[in-house]
């Protein structure tokens, strides 16, 4: 089946329009991956600040505080490696949406390609005709030189 050229034109400029959609979905995968790694962060942070206190030097040792910062530890730890499974379910999903960004890009591009090469053959079929029509007028001259 042949496409007309207008028909591939129309395609083209779906193709443009899928792929910008797609550039859109890669742009929410990426903040939302942006998004993940600011949570790992402020986790590590408040790890950070939570050994940054530290322990008195000196006097007496209060049993709550240190079970209460073992349990924050534990608890830090857990949403750090959930954060962090998240973050890499995100990185794959960017990198899913980047491949399929990069598929819709070639699709269009060989579309254009397609429509492109379709608009230079009709441009040489009309000079071929065109060329035919001059040769028919002026052998018609040649032949009836005085009409």
């Amino acid at each position: 089946m042949s496409l007309s050229k207008a028909r591939l034109q129309r395609l083209v400029k779906h193709r443009e329009r899928l792929e910008r959609l797609q550039e859109g979905r890669l742009a929410a995968e990426m903040r939302a991956q942006a998004e993940r790694q600011r949570a790992v962060d402020a986790t590590r942070a408040a790890r950070g600040d939570l050994f940054d206190a530290g322990v008195p030097g000196a006097g007496p040792l209060d049993p709550e505080l240190l079970a209460s910062a073992s349990a924050y530890t534990v608890r830090l730890d857990r949403e750090e490696q959930a954060r962090l499974a998240a973050l890499a379910h995100s990185q794959r999903q960017v990198q899913a949406e980047r491949d399929v960004l990069l598929e819709k890009r070639r699709d269009r591009k060989a579309m254009d390609a397609l429509h492109e090469h379709r608009v230079e053959e009709e441009r040489i079929e009309q000079n071929r005709l065109e060329r035919i029509r001059i040769d028919e007028v002026a052998s018609t001259r040649w032949q009836h030189p005085g009409d």
